[in-house]
């Protein structure tokens, strides 16, 4: 109810033209506690209100807060499109066009209805990853890297608003998982892929991780668990509760199951521990993410017949579907964080009414 008057108030003045900001002042500490109250949205048509609220909602300290107040409830988003969406960071969403050409990428802060489209990179990208600069300093330090089908890799930088070509490239020993719903995933500064080490004629080339530092902006890798790095069946990367972590197929003649293995010190091979074994009697199924609470998204065959969207319970081993109808095409679960950040400086953003 308190909420509730506060942005009726806020509303009302808002509405009143004729209001001087200079007839509302209260201390600053006090309008922060109060704007970080309110949804992003009404953050977003306040700033119209005057210029200090303007300069005090686009502070960066106050964004910086009003961000990780919202890091502490993240809330999974799930996709159905004709875009590939290649990832979500600081409440914005990085998608790309679908289909043979994937050069037009897009950045978009769906709350507040801001978004650019970016400049072509020279190559056409067969992978893409998006992510931050987390060590800039700057919460609106986005970056976007492609690697091309020839190995070839650029970053482009929001701030610099260009693409930088990365020396040497992706490493040409290593390929990267191609399937649809081998997502990359950004985490620590870096994006990261599934993928394998190049040998054609031997299907048991080893698994690893590839990642991309976008402050150093150079690839790297770490290798998958030990029990997981020969075997021939598809793995899928994700984060679950701030840890790095892959689901592993496990297949036989009349249903799947996958073992999620959780890496509990970034960047360490002997820290990967397996968690669980999630069992279905069904052949076509599949993880797509993590609810708010650790719970998994699973996209199966539900009791009423046709593919549903499902919740997979690990303390009761339980399935519950949940009501949505999944088609065949591509589906994602993203973890979205609510945000004020515009993606692009004044002079690019294009708004949408």
């Amino acid at each position: 109810m308190e909420i509730k008057l506060m942005h009726t108030h806020m509303e009302k003045i808002c509405g009143d033209r004729e209001m001087k900001c200079s007839s509302f002042r209260l201390p600053e500490d006090v309008m922060i506690d109060i704007f970080l109250r309110l949804e992003v949205k009404n953050l977003a048509r306040l700033r119209c209100v005057c210029k200090s609220w303007n300069t005090l909602l686009t502070s960066k300290t106050f964004v910086e807060i009003h961000l990780n107040q919202s890091m502490r409830n993240p809330r999974p988003l799930l996709f159905r499109h004709d875009l590939d969406v290649v990832g979500s960071c600081n409440g914005v969403l990085c998608f790309c066009s679908n289909g043979s050409d994937r050069s037009l990428i897009y950045l978009w802060n769906p709350l507040i209805k801001k978004y650019i489209t970016l400049p072509r990179p020279s190559l056409n990208p067969r992978y893409l990853g998006f992510g931050v600069n987390s060590v800039s300093g700057h919460l609106d330090d986005f970056k976007v890297v492609t690697i091309s089908a020839n190995a070839d890799a650029e970053v482009f930088s929001l701030r610099s608003n260009s693409w930088k070509n990365i020396a040497y490239g992706f490493p040409r020993s290593i390929e990267i998982n191609r399937s649809h719903i081998n997502s990359s995933v950004f985490l620590n500064g870096s994006v990261h892929w599934c993928a394998r080490f190049s040998c054609y004629h031997d299907n048991s080339c080893p698994w690893l991780i590839v990642s991309f530092d976008f402050a150093k902006e150079v690839f790297q890798t770490v290798m998958m668990p030990y029990d997981l790095s020969t075997d021939d069946a598809d793995k899928y990367l994700n984060v679950f509760d701030g840890y790095l972590c892959v689901f592993a197929t496990i297949s036989n003649n009349t249903f799947r199951s996958y073992e999620l293995w959780v890496m509990k010190e970034y960047g360490s091979t002997e820290s990967w521990t397996k968690l669980y074994t999630i069992e279905k009697p069904q052949r076509i199924w599949w993880p797509l993410g993590f609810t708010e609470r650790g719970k998994i998204f699973i996209r199966g065959e539900c009791r009423h017949g046709g593919y549903g969207l499902l919740v997979y319970n690990p303390h009761s081993d339980t399935f519950k579907c949940i009501g949505v109808h999944l088609p065949y095409y591509a589906i994602q679960v993203l973890n979205f964080v609510e945000s004020i950040i515009e993606p692009v400086s004044q002079s690019l953003i294009l708004s949408r009414s």
